[in-house]
């Protein structure tokens, strides 16, 4: 019975945009809700309203038609012992505020900023309380926000799959419903995985800021496994996420590749969301068909993602468990408590234990010896007069020198640089230059055009090198004259 509401809801609201675009009319928040409607959440009575809000929310639940009166009875009973201040616009005085004038007041309220309307039952005289559209939204919302119960994880995935699959199968003018079921029960699956991923966040930052063993301890094995059993485990055993996923890409696929089914369904979608032509309900459907491959495509990381993070918290929580029990037991551990203390108290308290601690524990200073500290004193010598020592013709050192520097110019100019040089030389189309039309800017330019010299008989250069006579300056660099020029196709190497 939900799964069918909420197709009816999703076709509803989907209906109510798609008439919003074409029409180009821009949907703003504040022209459905009244400007002062959220005004009862900040007021200095907020959680008077709020009780007052839930209340509501409960009767809405239960009944068609509130009673005026019998709200009016459960909210004074309700607010009899809460202190409630008159608001600005209220034509009521603190005197005069029996727990009857509050109730009243407080719906007054209500309908002043658009939650609610008051009206006559149909043919009769008796008064009665409707919610506006808009605030059954917020009021459940709120109610939800308010509920600290664990919710039971739906098998959304197995849903999606049996509900195609039936359709596909048995009743095939009806696969257009199962496709919007398919969506809706897509969105929600992505909203709890998502909502799950950040909730086991929460539990990891409650871990970091939280050093007390018995807190840790309660939120690790009583409410981090009752989520864990309620929500994660389903996800992952009965609603396995891995084992449907194929299925349901394969039913959506064969949908897809299925014309007469296709006719079908835009003819079906017609009828339902009365498009204009067809063609704008092939498009919507496929769009829908797109939106649940497309989820069932990318939802295998976030599970991936979901099963790091449970690691990450199960790893987290015990390695702090067991420190906190071990490192209390030792100096240590004492000595860190004693600071914490310290460090959170006031500028009285923090005088208060400096005094115990002078009392109590006895500071010295501390000296350590180490290798660094075995050394001797420099000793000033005389300068003498010697003969220089003679300098070796040995240029092994100077190669390998030359080598390493060759090395580190090569990483930092690798041969794909030195080719767009080359190539940029010869952007204004000519096949060759010359070392006076060779510009040479800065460091960048010289070094390139000196790896362009040294590496041009390499394989894969495009270019060769004649080198000639004589030098030329440029900006205060010495180059050698030279041509370069592009290699004809058949000088090309494979």
């Amino acid at each position: 019975m939900y799964e069918k509401w909420y197709g009816i809801k999703e076709i509803n609201s989907c209906c109510i945009y798609t008439m919003y675009k074409k029409a180009g009319i821009k949907m703003s928040l504040f022209a459905t809700i009244p400007g002062s409607f959220f005004s009862v959440l900040s007021s200095g009575n907020k959680e008077i309203y709020l009780d007052a809000i839930m209340l509501l929310h409960q009767m809405f639940k239960y009944e068609l038609n509130i009673r005026v009166d019998d709200y009016l009875t459960s909210l004074i009973a309700q607010i009899e012992d809460k202190e409630f201040t008159p608001e600005a616009d209220d034509d009521a005085t603190e005197g005069s505020l029996t727990p009857n004038v509050k109730a009243r007041l407080i719906l007054n309220r209500l309908v002043k900023t658009g939650w609610v309307d008051k009206e006559f039952l149909d043919g009769s005289f008796i008064e009665i309380i409707t919610p506006r559209d808009y605030a059954i939204q917020v009021m459940k919302l709120l109610s939800e926000l308010n509920d600290h119960t664990l919710h039971e994880y739906n098998s959304l995935v197995f849903a999606t799959y049996s509900s195609l699959k039936q359709a596909k199968e048995e009743h095939r003018g009806q696969m257009y419903e199962a496709v919007l079921s398919a969506k809706a029960n897509t969105e929600r699956l992505t909203f709890e995985l998502k909502s799950l991923y950040h909730g086991i966040r929460s539990y990891l930052r409650r871990i970091q800021e939280q050093s007390d063993v018995n807190i840790l301890l309660k939120n690790h094995f009583e409410e981090y496994k009752r989520m864990s059993d309620r929500i994660y485990h389903p996800i992952k055993t009965m609603d396995s996420i891995h084992r449907y996923m194929a299925p349901i890409q394969g039913i959506l696929s064969d949908v897809l590749a299925d014309e007469e089914l296709m006719d079908n369904m835009r003819s079906r979608a017609m009828t339902i969301r009365k498009y204009e032509s067809h063609e704008e309900a092939s498009q919507e459907i496929i769009t829908l068909i797109d939106y649940v491959l497309d989820v069932y495509q990318s939802v295998g990381g976030i599970v991936n993602e979901i099963d790091r993070k449970h690691s990450t918290y199960t790893k987290s929580s015990i390695d702090k468990i067991q420190y906190l029990m071990t490192a209390d037991q030792s100096i240590k551990g004492k000595l860190v408590e004693l600071l914490k203390g310290y460090a959170q108290s006031t500028n009285t308290a923090r005088s208060k234990i400096g005094e115990m601690l002078e009392r109590n524990v006895r500071v010295n200073r501390q000296e350590f010896l180490d290798g660094k500290s075995l050394y001797h004193k420099n000793v000033r010598s005389r300068r003498v007069n010697l003969n220089p020592l003679e300098i070796s013709d040995n240029q092994t050192f100077s190669d390998s020198a030359m080598a390493g520097m060759l090395q580190q110019i090569k990483k930092g100019y690798p041969i794909a640089r030195i080719r767009a040089y080359v190539d940029s030389l010869f952007a204004s189309g000519n096949s060759e230059v010359s070392s006076e039309t060779i510009p040479v800017d800065n460091d960048t330019d010289f070094i390139l055009l000196i790896l362009a010299i040294v590496r041009a008989n390499e394989r894969g250069m495009t270019y060769k090198v004649q080198m000639k006579e004589g030098r030329h300056e440029k900006n205060g660099y010495t180059i050698p004259n030279l041509t370069i020029s592009r290699k004809v196709a058949k000088h090309l190497v494979e």
